[in-house]
C-alpha cells in the first residue's frame, strides 16, 4: 500500500499543477479590450444616447490604486480591479468647468465598472485620446451596430 501512495502522489500533484496552469491561461485570455470596454460604456453608461458629450479614453491600462488627478480631486482605480480602462466623459463640453462629468473605470477581468461623478476635468488630457465624437479618419457612427 505504501508503494501505491508513493506512485499516485506525484501523479496527482502533476495533474493538479497542469490543471491550475491551464485554468490560469484561460482566465488570462479573457481580458476586456479597449473596444469591449468602450462598448460597455456606450451601452451601460451612455445608454446608446451620446448627445453632445465628449468621451476620452486613457491610452494605457491603469493598475489597482493608480491615480488620475483632476482639478482638486484624485480618482483612483478601485482596489478590487487588478487593471482598468479609464474613460472620461464630459457631459457638457460647451460649458465652462464646474459642470457634470464622469470618470469611468472598466475592470479588464470582469467588465464591471465604477463611475465617479465629478465637476472637474483631468489636470491634463495627456495620455488620453478623444474617442467620441470620433475625429479624423475614425469618423463614423460609433453608436450603430
Amino acid at each position: 500500500m505504501v508503494t501505491l501512495n508513493k506512485f499516485y502522489l506525484p501523479i496527482a500533484l502533476l495533474l493538479a499543477l497542469g490543471l491550475g496552469w491551464t485554468l490560469g491561461c484561460q482566465s488570462a485570455g479573457k481580458n476586456i479590450s479597449k473596444d469591449q470596454a468602450w462598448d460597455i460604456v456606450k451601452k451601460d453608461i451612455l445608454k446608446e444616447q451620446p448627445g453632445n458629450r465628449v468621451v476620452y479614453l486613457n491610452n494605457t491600462l491603469l493598475n489597482a490604486g493608480q491615480e488620475r488627478k483632476s482639478w482638486g480631486d484624485v480618482h483612483k482605480v478601485p482596489a478590487n480591479f487588478r487593471q482598468a480602462w479609464l474613460f472620461f466623459v464630459d457631459d457638457q463640453p460647451d460649458a465652462n468647468w464646474g459642470h457634470h462629468c464622469r470618470y469611468v473605470f472598466v475592470d479588464t477581468e470582469t467588465g464591471k465598472y465604477h463611475v465617479i461623478n465629478s465637476l472637474n476635468p483631468p489636470d491634463s488630457l495627456e495620455g488620453m485620446s478623444q474617442i467620441y465624437p470620433p475625429t479624423g479618419a475614425e469618423k463614423q457612427n460609433v453608436f450603430k451596430q
